[in-house]
């Protein structure tokens, strides 16, 4: 009993030292902003475009003693934490005056990604191995036309196409490539709204680098 009671003594104050570590944060009326409330930082979800590859050590928490609700800012591997936070849905938070460019990224890979319960990496193409492929791929989501028109019936195949480059290697920048029975192939963001014909070179590429199941 008095090896327990020595035990927690010790660590009360290491708890009391995590806690007081975690930045409090308060959440904007319209739920899309958080600011620190310890360095007064504001920062912006950021589209679902934008994903964290993952997070790490815990900023700060969010906490809505009314609802329950909470929100867990980290930060992103290799990124300021003064511009840049990840949740654990890997929402990405952005507190930068300058908007981000992917369209003016310097890509080195694209993964693409089966979404089901986790992210599941089938394949992807890389700037050293598939350097056309990936830039054609690039040039075409942001240049494309984006008023195509999806087929009526479902994919045979759907991916997360998530871009990697040299100015943000942990910060995906994100859209959906659909394949269909006929052969069309689509890349696709129902929440821009953005969906661009694919030509069926460009498609083939993309789904023969999936890794064998």
């Amino acid at each position: 009993m008095k090896l327990k009671r020595a035990l927690l003594l010790l660590l009360v104050p290491l708890l009391l030292v995590s806690c007081a570590t975690e930045h409090q944060f308060l959440r904007d009326e319209d739920g899309y902003g958080y600011t620190d409330k310890k360095t007064d930082v504001h920062y912006l979800i950021q589209e679902s475009v934008f994903e964290a590859a993952r997070g790490e050590a815990v900023v700060g928490v969010y906490e809505d003693k009314k609802t329950g609700l909470t929100r867990t800012f980290r930060k992103i591997p290799g990124m300021d934490p003064a511009l840049f936070l990840a949740d654990d849905d890997k929402n990405v938070y952005y507190a930068g005056d300058t908007p981000l460019t992917p369209e003016l990224w310097t890509l080195t890979a694209a993964i693409i990604c089966e979404e089901r319960a986790f992210s599941a990496e089938q394949g992807r193409l890389t700037a050293s191995e598939n350097g056309a492929a990936l830039a054609d791929l690039h040039t075409l989501w942001f240049e494309g036309d984006g008023n195509a028109e999806l087929p009526l019936d479902t994919p045979c195949v759907m991916r997360r196409i998530k871009l990697v480059s040299t100015e943000y290697p942990n910060l995906y920048y994100c859209f959906d490539f659909l394949l269909f029975q006929n052969g069309e192939a689509y890349f696709y963001d129902r929440f821009l709204p953005r969906t661009v014909a694919v030509p069926a070179e460009l498609s083939q590429k993309i789904y023969r680098e999936e890794a064998p199941s």
